[in-house]
């Protein structure tokens, strides 16, 4: 599967190697983990109502002091699973660039894009696959693998994805009402 990264979760953190000798320990025998998130305090919690995680491991094309760099790129993925309790999606590595996507990844938060209310079947267009949304109060985040055309709804109206040219892509868009 083809993903196009337009935005990540809030909450990341890494799991390391276990063998203090190893030399790789800390780079590519890393894996490193991107989800929903919400502020607390000085923490970031996962308050989730569907969980779930990214996963970019120390041997892919992840520079993970750098994540803002993969946005706008295209990546081999495995096809989204189920462990552990929650759904997971590795990426694997880099696709090349004349390769059109499967489906965008996209993070919606309530500070940026308004509140959604991820508990009601309407917030969202049916076609739009949740990987994980965190709901604390009227705070909310989702990462959603989406496909131009589809849409989220919002306090603040529906947003859907417009995706005019592979090599210049955008975010969601407000539709006017």
């Amino acid at each position: 599967m083809l993903v196009t990264v337009l935005g990540f979760g809030s909450n990341w953190w890494a799991r390391f190697g276990r063998d203090p000798q190893d030399r790789y320990r800390f780079t590519k025998h890393a894996a490193y983990f991107n989800s929903t998130g919400l502020r607390c305090g000085s923490k970031c919690r996962r308050y989730w109502v569907v969980p779930g995680l990214l996963r970019f491991n120390g041997v892919g094309d992840f520079t993970p002091d750098r994540p803002k760099r993969c946005l706008g790129k295209t990546f081999e993925c495995t096809d989204l699973s189920g462990a552990f309790g929650g759904n997971r999606l590795l990426f694997l590595r880099k696709a090349s660039h004349n390769k059109l996507p499967n489906y965008y990844l996209v993070a919606i938060s309530s500070n940026q894009h308004g509140y959604f209310d991820p508990l009601m079947a309407t917030w969202k267009s049916e076609a739009v696959v949740p990987i994980a949304v965190s709901l604390f109060r009227e705070r909310c985040e989702a990462l959603l693998l989406m496909k131009p055309g589809e849409w989220v709804r919002t306090v603040l109206g529906i947003s859907q994805l417009k995706v005019p040219d592979v090599r210049n892509t955008t975010a969601l868009e407000l539709l006017a009402e």
